[in-house]
């Protein structure tokens, strides 16, 4: 579920991946967004029929048992019943404007294909379904996504490339054309430990600054700088070629600590260290990262959990006396 960006609308995505948009003022329901979802056909319409009919047939069974291990409502698990969502991800343009839906792929069973789907909350209609990243055919696993002042969509996918679209245009945007062909920024994002799990843009207006989160890092983008295609950069703060992948700096305890917790300003100098020639700046942490995220314009919010609470949790080993010794 999210909050469109006016408070006047609630988007609740179903079980079956359909987004109904409600009026929190009425609480009513405006519109069920379904064309990111595949048409049923009529083979599987009379095969859902057939499931339910079964399932019924199944509690009314069970029901009659008298079995205190099972219950009267509980039923055997199938095959059918594991798999993902329909949808993983779903995120609101801060003008209230556009709606991305992210959809998951069904298997080889399935009709239902991963992409990425755009749709205008004004008309309540489906605007564009965007195509694949550079070098993909089809849409791989996406972890994170995000939505910039100006429309812009970034997302994040399974190896931690970071892409961008116009949502407008249904285009990719000109630093992630020029982002698929930098060996230096590829690098510097695949290298950053853990999978990035959430993304989260400025909302200073004309900012194009996006940061990155993994459990174990940061990363902070500049949208508005493109990278120079080829992979040749420049040198960098501890003097690398140019053409060799730069690695992250660890940074000291010192400067970690500066960084890690409260708010850091939109340009974090002295808790990030610079990668990739100056467009992407990572910095490692010492404490797991819950959530990372921008509440205001230049300002955001880092939660840590340190490692010592979660040593606390950890019950004592048992000790068991052996005879003999």
């Amino acid at each position: 579920m999210l909050f469109a960006p006016d408070g006047k609308r609630l988007v609740a995505v179903a079980a079956s991946g359909a987004a109904h948009v409600i009026d929190l003022e009425s609480w009513e329901v405006m519109e069920t967004l379904k064309a990111h979802l595949p048409k049923p056909s009529p083979a599987a319409v009379a095969l859902e029929k057939a499931r339910r009919s079964e399932e019924k047939r199944d509690a009314k069974a069970l029901s009659a048992e008298e079995t205190p291990l099972r219950g009267d409502a509980s039923r055997p698990a199938r095959a059918a019943d594991a798999g993902g969502p329909a949808v993983s991800h779903a995120c609101a343009s801060a003008d209230g404007q556009w709606l991305a839906v992210v959809t998951t792929s069904s298997g080889r069973s399935g009709r239902r294909e991963a992409g990425v789907h755009v749709y205008n909350l004004d008309a309540l209609k489906l605007h564009a379904s965007l195509p694949p990243p550079p070098g993909h055919r089809a849409w791989p696993p996406v972890s994170a996504a995000a939505f910039s002042a100006d429309g812009v969509l970034a997302l994040a996918l399974r190896d931690n490339a970071v892409v961008a679209y116009d949502a407008e245009r249904a285009k990719v945007a000109p630093w992630s054309a020029a982002a698929a062909a930098d060996a230096e920024t590829t690098n510097a994002l695949a290298s950053m430990p853990g999978q990035i799990c959430a993304l989260s843009f400025d909302p200073t207006p004309g900012s194009s600054v996006l940061l990155a989160q993994t459990p174990a890092a940061i990363a902070r983008l500049d949208l508005a700088a493109e990278p120079r295609p080829g992979g040749g950069g420049g040198a960098s703060r501890n003097g690398a070629k140019r053409g060799a992948p730069e690695r992250a700096e660890k940074p000291s305890k010192r400067r970690r600590r500066s960084g890690a917790g409260g708010s850091h300003d939109g340009g974090g100098e002295s808790a990030l260290t610079h990668t990739s020639g100056g467009r992407v700046k990572m910095a490692s942490l010492d404490d797991p990262c819950l959530f990372l995220g921008y509440f205001a314009p230049g300002r955001a919010l880092m939660a840590e959990r340190p490692w010592k609470e979660v040593l606390k949790r950890i019950p004592e080993p048992l000790y068991r006396h052996r005879f003999g010794t």
